[in-house]
């Protein structure tokens, strides 16, 4: 049971320190469980360096700290030269080891500031050798320590799945290649990394190969596509499939013969602001970025959805798009070299907005005009798109819309 304990507390470890590493660029190799607890190897320049690292789920008293010096000087003298560094990794030291890892941990952090006068540090390395002998270590020892020995504490908490699991998330979002996801994204990423550490003692780990690992558990759970239903009725209220988890019932602001829709008002202190609570709502229900939208909605609505979850924010729409069988997804790879044609008709020149036209599968400008007109309110201009040529082969696949 104890050995179990302290092989978790060791997975925990490396999988929680795994993304500290990946950030180094000379980071090369990992291997576990081969000639001791964990090996890392660096290539910098062609040029290899080792360190090997103990670890231990329990604070460490002077007799079990002596057992791993000599356990480093035997690696040390059977590969003369591989390592250049040995650490101890645990939650703490026992009281006795205490003063002398604080002595030690000064002296170091002071030699930088001393490099050009080292004899200004004499009495602060006697002071800590004289704490290294009084707990039984010998000058062979002290000196190896000094040259090649370095104690990590303060890793309590990777004793806990729970808390190792927030220390991991928390380091792979200050990892570049992760940084723009949220917490949900790589949490799958601990468990996988768990897995495959726990899975291969004796083995070693390149670099590539992890980081494979690790964007292949963050893009799993996203394409295993956990998405959300909504319904938005705007013109009719129908039922579609599947099943709605959010449900916008707009109706009665839209009538379609009578060609009304909400005003600027409704928009602004009402149906924008539903749907900037939806998506706060969605957002802490997980890691869910595709929405399948349903329902026949208005133009203005696909702008309102579009501003409020836009895809430099990662959302995706799935959504039909009759006669095509195939759904079509607002992540489609743009149609290469489509050129859309741009039209600007100047209207009054004391106006202040901008009315944007889109004609798709015809030309609507005369009815766009006709209908602004009849608000009363004159813009400064109308700018109207069209594709290439218009009709119901105006859109010839998925990466149409995209370009759009």
């Amino acid at each position: 049971m104890n050995a179990g304990k302290g092989f978790d507390f060791q997975t925990r470890y490396t999988v929680c320190h795994l993304p500290i590493w990946l950030q180094d660029g000379s980071f090369h190799q990992i291997f576990t469980e081969g000639t001791g607890d964990i090996d890392i190897r660096y290539v910098d320049e062609g040029k290899s360096r080792r360190k090997h690292i103990q670890t231990k789920d329990h604070d460490v008293a002077p007799a079990e700290f002596k057992d791993v010096i000599e356990a480093f000087r035997r690696y040390d003298a059977d590969m003369p030269g591989t390592y250049q560094e040995f650490r101890l990794a645990c939650p703490s030291l026992s009281q006795q080891m205490r003063p002398v890892e604080t002595g030690l941990a000064r002296f170091r952090n002071a030699k930088p500031f001393y490099d050009d006068d080292v004899p200004a540090l004499a009495q602060t390395q006697h002071d800590v050798d004289q704490r290294m002998r009084a707990i039984g270590l010998s000058d062979e020892q002290i000196a190896f320590i000094h040259e090649k020995v370095f104690v990590d504490i303060g890793y309590g908490d990777l004793a806990h799945d729970e808390r190792a699991l927030d220390i991991f998330i928390a380091r792979m979002l200050s990892h570049p290649d992760f940084a723009s996801k949220i917490r949900a994204m790589v949490l799958p990423a601990y468990a996988a990394l768990m897995n495959k550490v726990g899975a291969s003692k004796g083995v070693v780990l390149d670099k590539s190969s992890i980081e494979a690992l690790l964007r292949s558990a963050v893009l799993a759970d996203l394409s295993a596509e956990a998405s959300v239903t909504l319904w938005v009725h705007n013109w009719t209220k129908e039922a579609f499939t599947p099943p709605a988890d959010y449900e916008l019932d707009w109706t009665p602001l839209f009538d379609r013969a009578a060609r009304r829709v909400p005003s600027l008002d409704a928009w602004t202190n009402d149906l924008v602001r539903q749907l900037d609570t939806l998506r706060k709502h969605i957002m802490t229900a997980g890691a869910v970025r595709t929405i399948r939208l349903r329902g026949k909605c208005a133009l203005s609505t696909g702008l309102a959805l579009g501003a409020t979850f836009p895809a430099v924010g990662s959302w995706t729409f799935e959504i039909p798009q009759p006669p095509a069988k195939e759904l079509w997804r607002s992540d489609a790879t743009p149609t290469p070299g489509y050129t859309l044609q741009t039209e600007i008709t100047e209207a009054d020149p004391n106006g202040t907005d901008l009315v944007l036209g889109l004609n798709i599968r015809g030309d609507g400008r005369v009815d766009v005009m006709r209908y602004i007109e009849s608000t009363g309110q004159a813009p400064h201009a109308y700018v109207f798109m069209a594709p290439p040529s218009q009709g119901a082969q105006s859109i010839g696949g998925d990466g149409t819309p995209s370009q759009w």
